[in-house]
């Protein structure tokens, strides 16, 4: 059997890898992932909540609007006001109905297209597929790490681009 003999830089190299590997994954395990998940959900649930409020809101100001409408033309009929102000009056009001519909329109599209439940679990699957790796690849390493010094010594000192997380 033949042994290869590896240069030391190549020793070095190993350990700094398997140094970071065992930071990160020590990080990992102290992560909480569900918790970072369900906080996710909720975040997502109440931003859904505040579209559903806000379109609620949208509906009562049409809901008015189209009264108005309806109580211009009876003041046309009873003479109160001309057929100018009725025109102007109704103008102005269409002009306000077609804002609030588009807004209407935004929000239920944006509303459609958050499936959360859907997009929460690919998240979930991307984040735990990200967070459970057993390979140092350069893309991870670029990712997490913003430099290495070493000490005179040779001792490595990594600076991680993230700090340990806190969940609100």
């Amino acid at each position: 059997m033949e042994k290869k003999l590896v240069p030391p830089t190549q020793y070095k190299e190993d350990f700094l890898k398997e140094t970071i590997l065992n930071d990160i994954k020590s990080l990992i395990h102290q992560i909480d992932k569900e918790q970072y998940i369900k906080k996710m959900e909720r975040k997502s649930k109440s931003t859904k909540s505040d579209s559903q409020k806000k379109t609620d809101t949208i509906n009562k100001k049409i809901d008015v609007l189209k009264n108005r409408k309806r109580r211009y033309i009876n003041l046309l009929a009873d003479g109160i006001i001309t057929n100018e102000e009725y025109q102007e009056s109704i103008e102005a009001t269409n002009k306000d109905l077609t804002e609030l519909m588009e807004q209407k329109t935004e929000l239920l599209s944006l509303m459609e297209s958050e499936d959360v439940i859907e997009t929460i679990e690919k998240l979930k699957k991307e984040l735990l597929q990200f967070l459970n790796f057993d390979e140092l690849t350069e893309d991870i390493l670029h990712r997490l790490i913003n430099r290495i010094e070493v000490k005179e010594d040779g001792t490595p000192i990594i600076h991680y681009r993230f700090t340990t997380p806190k969940i609100e």
